[in-house]
């Protein structure tokens, strides 16, 4: 009955949609007098496109370099939207290097648009801009997406060593939501990186912007903050609106963004609310995570959780307003199960967490690996600071010595551990303990902890996760009865043994699921090892052979989106066979 109706609403869907309209852009051979529906007859300017693309149409652009400073004056509707793509799988370069204008895509008031396979290139002039999306005064713009965009080359100046002043700016990617707004913005998949910046950022959402998401970008080597989420600034002149918010920021690598005139945030929430920051690898910036408030009003409801923050220029982690001449603080927010390693790289003594005016807001299930200068964290002695919990977390130092660690916690300074929790009366359920990760070393640590590590099962045993809420890996986030400190969960996904077997094999496959490759952690080293992937009928569909060690790559290739079973063993005797769920 299931399968019947199934099969009746796809058919039914099927032969609702009307075919789409494709359109062509050949830089070299095309002219702009022509019809554009075929290689044969295409335009010669993705600008033309740009005014004459209809909705339910994809625009396929010839690979080249297109020197244009494009202005987008069309608009898809719900359902039909417009995609702006490369075709086949050729290189498009929009490049500014011989153009007059500061922009090189400019979307106003305009939705249902895709811009997928897109390189964007080679700006250099104060107020250079790659991609500006905005709305002005009451319009509206909805559903915009922009998947494996490369930002490159924005510059506001050649010399990456000039020190702007606040006049002086350049922004990869910017969108400025005023009284109107923007919904539904997604960027995915991108490459920013190269830009010289001033006083802006690489990746920018100010105003008022409700439903987004960063993901799975590449944001690095950018002389200010990589991705940056905005508000208070009066881009929408209604306060209760002026707020990026309701978005996730996920997945995202961010390093190397690296101001030269302040400290810079590999990801900075500044004024936003309603934000959710997850499963992000920064590191090499000048902070790893942000979240502050630099004008009047306050930043709240931000969740920073399941990152790995590694030997940034300042803190792992900076939370707070940092002036009295404002009432900017950080308010109502959690930041939970992330791990911070080796950061404050200056060698300033600030430590891995840096707090300001910060208040009611948690702090658990993190682990906390100093550098050689054993310094946790550093409280700054300014207000408002009250109401905040630290509870949960693993903590520890090179030196393995509880006795010896710094604290700055406004005037008073802890160097114990002990004296630490009892002093401020918080981290009741902390440890001070080696939290074994694989590889503790820089520049390249593999943060994920050994099955012995204390940080298994030893989070806040009442932590409430979302449904479907992920490791860093991408592993369920509670595997067993208590989550785990850290950013990633070592639950048993899968065990078994034999009844000649003394030694058990227990295994951790992350992620699990997965749509590329995933790894098997096992619990001890494979000699000789076959693993079999079978589907549920019991059918071979990869076998991998002669595995020794404890991990396993499991590459996808060409299997299905589906449930299979994989069975491990050694010297002919299954020692033990689990799940796979690829997507």
């Amino acid at each position: 009955m299931k399968k019947w109706i199934l099969t009746t609403a796809i058919g039914l869907i099927t032969c609702c949609l009307s075919a789409q309209t494709p359109y062509f852009v050949d830089g070299i051979n095309g002219d702009n007098a022509n019809d554009g529906t075929s290689l044969a007859t295409a335009w010669k300017t993705i600008q033309k496109a740009a005014n004459s693309a209809t909705p339910n149409s994809t625009i396929y652009i010839k690979g080249g370099t297109y020197s244009e400073n494009i202005v987008v004056n069309v608009s898809g509707t719900a359902g039909n939207p417009i995609t702006f793509r490369n075709y086949a799988n050729e290189m498009v370069l929009i490049d500014g290097a011989a153009t007059s204008g500061n922009t090189l895509l400019t979307i106003t008031n305009k939705s249902y648009l895709n811009f997928r396979n897109l390189t964007i290139q080679n700006k250099t002039v104060n107020e250079a801009q790659g991609i500006l999306v905005e709305t002005t005064g009451a319009a509206t713009a909805t559903d915009l997406s922009f998947t494996n965009i490369t930002i490159r080359n924005i510059r506001w100046n050649a010399n990456a060593a000039a020190i702007p002043t606040d006049t002086d700016n350049a922004q990869a990617f910017i969108a400025y939501g005023r009284d109107g707004g923007i919904t539904n913005l997604t960027i995915d998949s991108c490459q920013v990186f190269d830009n010289i910046l001033g006083f802006s950022e690489a990746v920018s959402l100010d105003g008022n912007i409700s439903g987004f998401k960063v993901s799975n970008c590449e944001v690095h080597d950018n002389t200010n903050i990589g991705i940056a989420l905005i508000g208070n600034y009066g881009t929408s002149t209604v306060p209760a609106t002026d707020h990026t918010r309701n978005g996730i920021v996920s997945g995202n690598t961010c390093y190397r963004n690296v101001s030269l005139y302040a400290t810079s945030g590999g990801i900075y929430v500044d004024g936003g609310t309603t934000i959710v920051v997850e499963r992000n690898r920064c590191y090499e910036n000048g902070n790893g995570i942000e979240v502050g408030c630099e004008e009047n009003g306050q930043s709240d409801h931000i969740i920073v959780r399941n990152n790995l923050l590694y030997n940034n220029e300042n803190a792992g982690l900076y939370v707070g307003g940092y002036t009295t001449e404002t009432t900017g603080q950080v308010v109502n927010c959690i930041f939970r199960n992330n791990t911070l390693f080796r950061n404050n790289s200056a060698n300033d003594e600030v430590g891995e967490i840096n707090l300001s005016k910060v208040s009611n807001s948690i702090f658990e299930n993190n682990i906390i690996y100093t550098s050689e200068q054993k310094v946790f964290m550093s409280v700054d002695e300014i207000a408002p600071q009250t109401g905040n919990l630290f509870n949960y977390n693993l903590w520890y130092t090179p030196a393995g010595d509880a006795e010896d660690i710094a604290v700055f916690w406004g005037a008073t300074t802890y160097e114990t551990f002990a004296d630490y929790q009892a002093g401020t009366n918080q981290e009741s359920g902390s440890l001070f303990a080696n939290p074994q990760f694989q590889a503790a070393a820089l520049p390249n640590p593999d943060l994920f902890p050994n099955e012995a590590s204390p940080a298994v099962n030893a989070g806040n045993p009442g932590t409430v996760i979302e449904t479907g809420e992920m490791d860093y890996l991408g592993s369920l986030r509670i595997q067993e009865d208590r989550i785990d400190i850290g950013a990633f969960e070592w639950g048993i996904l899968v065990s078994g043994i034999s009844e000649k077997e003394s030694n058990a094999l227990t295994c951790l496959v992350v992620p699990n699921p997965f749509s590329t490759q995933a790894k098997m952690r096992v619990n001890r080293p494979l000699t000789n090892a076959d693993v079999k992937i079978c589907d549920l009928q019991g059918k071979v569909q990869q076998q991998i052979g002669h595995v020794s060690g404890s991990e396993i790559a499991i590459d996808r290739r060409q299997l299905p989106a589906g449930i299979y079973l994989f069975e491990i063993s050694e010297a002919g005797q299954s020692l033990l066979v689990g799940k796979l769920v690829i997507q």
